[in-house]
């Protein structure tokens, strides 16, 4: 599946080279929001979460956020951080954030 726009019809898929590997970022993303997610929000275009700011989330964010920059480029990856928090924003088309395993915490 492709779409047109900003997103240069970038497919909708994950290109981690095995399953195993795939399955692995879903359950290091699992295993982060459970530690650390704190909320999220969604519209049609964005996906915000929300993260307890501390050493360890701000390093393994950047981790996972590394991983999904190159399996997962159909969507535009982000982290921002203030003085007591740390977000994630993804964005994409509605059917590109739809497609991702996170931010359910």
């Amino acid at each position: 599946m492709t779409h047109n726009g900003p997103f240069n019809e970038a497919p909708i898929a994950c290109t981690l080279p095995t399953i195993a590997e795939a399955k692995a970022q879903v359950e290091k993303w699992q295993a982060f929001d459970a530690d650390y997610a704190q909320s999220s929000e969604r519209t049609d275009t964005q996906l915000t979460v929300h993260y307890a700011k501390v050493e360890d989330s701000i390093l393994r964010l950047r981790d996972l956020v590394a991983v999904e920059r190159r399996c997962c480029a159909f969507v535009d990856w982000s982290t921002e951080e203030s003085d007591e928090e740390l977000r994630l924003i993804a964005r994409g088309t509605s059917d590109q954030l739809a497609a991702l395993n996170i931010g359910h915490g």
